[in-house]
């Protein structure tokens, strides 16, 4: 399975005390890996197909990434070579622009039937991943629901785009979709570890899907309760907007506080 990791901080911020170590006790995924940030509120992705821990230590280009990337939003993704060429991490992370954002998403998961989704709209996502399709099933989503309540919430937006997706495309879901201030992050079936950092590390917020987290520090487990569609955390630096779990909409309606 592959794994996923993000930053959110209020300043701009390196994460080099952490994808190191993503990378490393990720090291079993090694079909390549990618990195999201933003400069000058522009996405900007880096790729490699190379494996990210090889001869025992970090590739170089991803050390080196992770000393200089100076960002509030950060997300990475190392692939695994189980998950087969079409889900190889030079796809990951993706970017769209939409809702007067340009947009990064990483996903780790298998769904049911989502490859054959077509998007109406453009820009579409040059890639062949499944991944690719989830992405532009949210983005649809969300600009439709929002076209027509223009002073709607983005965060409920969401939970309805969630709740769509998983009726129409049953799956394990796990990602992080960020614009240059804002992270969300959804887990229907793997725990997501999080931990907020003092302002000597950034004074940020950091998740990631490594089951035992990135430090010996106090990391907090989210995952779905029993009878939810999944948990939903949104972020703005450092902060904790919203962090609750996702209902069928006739159990609770939307999402309460976003």
């Amino acid at each position: 399975m592959c794994d996923i990791f993000a930053l959110s901080a209020g300043i701009n911020y390196t994460a080099q005390q952490y994808l190191p170590v993503f990378a490393e006790k990720g090291r079993r995924n090694m079909n390549g890996w990618g990195i999201g940030f933003y400069r000058d509120n522009q996405a900007l992705v880096e790729k490699s197909s190379e494996k990210v821990y090889d001869s025992e230590q970090v590739h170089e280009s991803f050390q080196r990434l992770a000393r200089v990337i100076d960002s509030r939003i950060i997300i990475s993704h190392i692939s695994c070579p189980l998950s087969g060429g079409e889900h190889a991490a030079p796809s990951h992370p993706f970017s769209l622009p939409f809702l007067d954002h340009v947009w990064l998403f990483v996903h780790v998961g298998t769904i049911e039937g989502i490859e054959n989704y077509k998007t109406v709209n453009e820009p579409r996502v040059d890639s062949s991943a499944y991944p690719a399709r989830v992405f532009e099933y949210l983005r649809d989503q969300l600009v439709s629901y929002l076209r027509y309540t223009p002073y709607g919430s983005l965060g409920r937006a969401l939970v309805r785009s969630i709740r769509n997706m998983l009726f129409e495309y049953p799956g394990h879901y796990s990602f992080f979709l960020a614009n240059e201030s804002v992270l969300f992050a959804f887990c229907n079936f793997r725990q997501l570890m999080l931990l907020q950092e003092s302002e000597s590390f950034g004074n940020s917020l950091v998740l990631t899907s490594i089951a035992e987290g990135l430090s010996e520090k106090p990391w907090i487990s989210v995952k779905p309760e029993k009878g939810a569609l999944g948990k939903l955390i949104v972020a703005a630096g450092p902060d904790v907007l919203y962090l609750g779990d996702v209902l069928e909409e006739s159990a609770g309606g939307m999402a309460e506080g976003i």
